[in-house]
């Protein structure tokens, strides 16, 4: 049976405001009950105070038990420091981020101890003062020389040496200090999806996926939709990976339109549906990975740019473009992707993608 997504779904009603529901002040207490009654009013006020003190306490230490239990990954090469110490150049914070979970067709990946990846290779940068940030797509098939390996697709070294040697890779071809490493398994993404209650994406033409049918334009997709939207079997290996950047995009704007990572009790909701979906290097902290959670909210709106860095064909191989390429890793090491990006305005991630 063919499901067909409304765009005009605004998304769980359990994340709407709740109305003010208190009761209305009494009729006025006669005189000499009225400081009284100002005594009681004042400690009551102070016990709710307190109470609600100790419910926010309490949930970010449950946050911080379930950051606690995201998987951790050994990585080498990782750069620890962070902000304006760290050099000349770097300033804000790097996170390298891949994808897994579904082999090349799209089909679902063996249950393994390292998920088979799915092509998706991006640099998520937050700017040193933390208020605004970018996400550079890598094109995994962008050829280049490899850390005591010849040259090879950029994928192929996350195969042959894991994350390490990835990042080992991608420092050596960007200049970019890599601060962390996490990995995405999109076989666990529909409860983060769910979790935030749904994403949008745009979609340009009408298009089906496993039964599942997307209309033209926005599309409100839960869970099991976000999967038939980067699992479609038909799609070639870059138009799933667009699929993937724009299913992490919604996801991130989601979070930061609805301010869900700013409440203790929605941010132990989300946190315990990633704590399935990502895993992350054994050097990223607890307070780390809470602290990053809540600067995602910089990368809304005219805070957030998502980008591809330039690539182009040199005979049968695809190559990073010699011409623009450096100035893109300088403007992640300077802070400075969003005027890249009005520099060369054709390097912005598609929001429509096929």
């Amino acid at each position: 049976m063919t499901r067909t997504p409304s765009g005009n779904n605004s998304g769980d009603p359990a994340h709407s405001a709740a109305p003010d529901i208190s009761p209305a002040v009494g009729a006025a207490q006669p005189t000499r009950r009225k400081r009284r009654g100002t005594r009681i009013a004042v400690l009551s006020v102070l016990s709710v105070l307190v109470l609600l003190g100790a419910a926010v306490a309490a949930g970010f230490a449950i946050v911080n038990n379930m950051a606690g239990n995201i998987p951790r990954l050994t990585v080498a090469r990782l750069d620890s420091s962070t902000g304006p110490t760290t050099g000349p150049y770097q300033a804000g914070q790097t996170v390298l981020i891949t994808g897994a979970g579904f082999g090349p067709t799209g089909s679902s990946a063996p249950g393994t101890s390292a998920p088979e990846p799915s092509g998706l290779i991006m640099l998520l940068h937050i700017n040193a003062d933390k208020k605004a940030g970018g996400v550079v797509s890598l094109p995994p098939m962008a050829v280049v020389p490899v850390p005591g390996h010849h040259t090879m697709q950029l994928e192929q070294a996350l195969a042959l040496g894991g994350p390490s040697l990835l990042v080992q890779t991608v420092e050596q071809v960007t200049g970019v200090s890599i601060n962390h490493y996490a990995r995405i398994d999109f076989q666990h993404v529909a409860a983060v999806v769910d979790a935030v209650g749904g994403v949008y994406v745009d979609v340009p033409e009408q298009d089906s996926s496993f039964s599942y049918t997307f209309h033209v334009g926005i599309n409100h997709l839960d869970g099991v939709a976000s999967l038939y939207y980067v699992r479609q079997p038909s799609l070639t290996e870059t138009a799933r990976v667009l699929r993937q950047q724009s299913l992490i995009r919604a996801i991130l704007r989601r979070l930061a339109s609805t301010q869900l990572l700013a409440n203790p009790l929605t941010m132990i909701h989300v946190l315990s549906a990633v704590d399935g979906m990502l895993a992350v290097d054994s050097d990223f902290t607890n307070p780390e990975i809470e602290s990053l959670a809540l600067q995602l909210r910089t990368l809304n709106g005219q805070d957030g740019t998502f980008l591809t860095a330039p690539a182009e064909m040199a005979g049968k191989q695809v190559i990073f473009n010699p011409q623009i390429s450096g100035q893109l890793w300088s403007a992640i090491r300077h802070d400075s992707i969003a005027a890249f990006a009005q520099e060369y305005p054709a390097t912005l991630t598609p929001v429509a993608v096929p």
